[in-house]
């Protein structure tokens, strides 16, 4: 398997790779904030963002 996927400046992107599934994915980071990778059963299912601001 391979990915390929430019850099973008000013971006962070988060690359999973699921060897169970046998998937790749990437997503952009929030810029202020958490980006969560939940699993079950040793699967990723899900990814939240929960993004905030700074005062």
């Amino acid at each position: 398997m391979s990915i390929k996927k430019e850099l973008e400046l000013g971006k962070v992107l988060v690359v999973i790779l699921d060897g169970n599934q046998r998937k790749a994915k990437w997503v952009e980071a929030v810029e202020h904030g958490f980006t969560i990778i939940e699993t079950a059963k040793g699967k990723a299912t899900k990814i939240k963002f929960e993004e905030g601001e700074l005062f």
